[in-house]
């Protein structure tokens, strides 16, 4: 994500290492003789040379039917969450996120009613409701399923982009509805349930890999844009629509209706890329999607493939950020649109970069908000350097290198494994994102090109559906270089050591 002005952010506490060795996409999947209609309809989402990532392990399922009214800015519906515990102790509570309750949504997401195996059960309430924990009929043991429905409704504010998170709002022609239904919370082996309060700096959401099903409802003329791809689409009698989408295996499901958008679409190496601009500016539409085509395809090359069918970027009404994205689906800021610079250049890639860093690759935005941003952030120079723009690439390294400087002449330095909480007075941009950044370019100053290539790609490959921390980063650029980078990463990550700017 890119900001400028306000920064609003959720993260999560560091996951440690992983737990097993990553399966990769070319290993042949385990025969069966049970076909399992939800694995199925996922394929669709897929580019068809990764659908047997839909079986590298048997991720939680989400299966929801929403109602969209959009002239009253609400939705209602139901959500089922098949889950397994995957820890080593009982569950007796499971929490999920109502991340509309923050202040900064300024909208509302209220849970009806709760089941767990079909039994109603008691819940209760964190921060404000940002946070419910349904209470289990019986413990639910390690390595046992469990399957959880709830009804809810959601609202959100309308014309609010100056006030509040743009991608919680209908301004535009966009009615962006991000994180509109409940979400399962985290489980720390060790820690427990991330039951954090959520703060206003950074991203919002830190969840898990899982998969979605998710059928709307919603009047005949309003676009629909979700993560994945759409499976089905039904026109109903009464001028409404039904459309299924899914979602291959993804961070979150992300949700948008748009009215009066144009759409233009290329293809990308078997992905479907779709840009959605305001219909005053049709050129608009063509210069986004060239930029987002050329990302997908460079970063396909530097990081590994994305392995998903579909792609989409919106020109939103966002406001106080520049940028935003999802698994699928990321927004740009409208005015970024008639800049005459390479402003909408640089988000678009930025936000790109991050369906690597945040969406394949996942960590703890709370916690440690520098893996995704700052490689996010790296990316923009990448980019520029495979486009053959060297100039672009050392302005964007040299903008990095005096927001740092600035930063540590009115000592405001501090460790990239800060957590986002901590970084106020303006120190979360030049930290997360400036040293971020300048800490991949030392990293690949110091083991080498080659061995620096070596560890973008090994990274996804060993990471890719994963939840890492700072330690897995580490231990993926020292396979890479066969060499030690403790007192490196000691200094960039671990402290505020006067580290050289590369």
């Amino acid at each position: 994500m890119i900001r400028f002005i306000l920064l609003i952010v959720i993260t999560l506490i560091g996951s440690g290492s992983w737990i097993q060795p990553a399966v990769f996409h070319d290993e042949p999947a385990i025969a069966t003789a049970v076909v399992d209609p939800f694995i199925t309809a996922q394929t669709i989402a897929m580019r068809p040379d990764y659908v047997t990532d839909l079986t590298y392990q048997d991720w939680d399922r989400y299966t929801i039917q929403i109602q969209l009214d959009p002239a009253a800015l609400q939705l209602s519906g139901n959500l089922t969450v098949r889950l397994t515990n995957r820890t080593t102790v009982d569950f007796d509570t499971i929490w999920f996120h109502l991340y509309p309750n923050h202040p900064d949504f300024g909208g509302r997401l209220d849970v009806t009613s709760a089941r767990i195996d079909d039994i109603p059960v008691p819940s209760r309430t964190l921060h404000n409701d940002t946070l419910i924990g349904l209470q289990t009929p019986h413990p639910i043991a390690p390595g046992q399923s469990t399957t959880v429905t709830m009804t809810f409704t959601a609202r959100t504010p309308r014309n609010a982009s100056r006030k509040s998170f743009g991608a919680y709002n209908l301004e535009a022609g966009v009615w962006s509805i991000a994180s509109f239904y409940p979400m399962l919370a985290r489980y720390i082996e060790g820690i427990g349930w991330d039951t954090r309060p959520i703060v206003s700096r950074g991203d919002f959401t830190v969840s898990a890999i899982a998969l979605y099903d998710v059928t709307v409802e919603a009047p005949v003329d309003w676009q629909l844009v979700t993560s994945g791809s759409q499976l089905e689409q039904h026109i109903l009698a009464d001028g409404r629509q039904r459309v299924r989408f899914v979602s291959g295996p993804q961070r979150e499901f992300y949700l948008a209706a748009l009215q009066g958008l144009v759409a233009t679409s290329a293809d990308v190496d078997g992905t479907r890329v779709i840009s959605y601009v305001q219909a005053n500016d049709p050129d608009a539409g063509t210069r986004s999607l060239a930029i987002a085509t050329t990302a997908l395809r460079i970063f396909n090359q530097r990081f590994g493939a994305y392995p998903y069918a579909e792609f989409e970027i919106i020109q939103a009404a966002l406001t106080q950020f520049y940028g935003m994205e999802y698994p699928g689906v990321v927004l740009i800021e409208q005015r970024l649109y008639q800049r005459n610079d390479h402003l909408l250049e640089t988000t678009i890639a930025h936000e790109i970069g991050h369906q690597w860093w945040y969406g394949l690759v996942g960590n703890d935005a709370q916690g440690e908000a520098w893996l995704d941003e700052g490689l996010a952030s790296y990316s923009q120079i990448l980019y520029y350097e495979m486009t053959d723009n060297l100039t672009q690439a050392q302005a964007e390294l040299d903008a990095f290198r005096a927001a740092y400087r600035r930063l540590r002449e009115r000592g405001g330095d501090a460790p990239l494994a800060t957590p986002p909480s901590e970084l106020g007075n303006g120190r979360y941009v030049p930290v997360v994102y400036a040293k971020g950044a300048l800490f991949f370019h030392a990293l690949r100053q110091q083991i080498g090109e080659a061995a620096f290539n070596d560890f973008l790609q090994g990274y996804v490959t060993a990471a890719r559906y994963r939840e890492i921390a700072g330690p897995d980063l580490l231990r993926a650029a020292e396979e890479a270089c066969a060499c030690t980078l403790d007192a490196m990463f000691h200094n960039w990550v671990i402290t505020a050591e006067p580290v050289t700017i590369p």
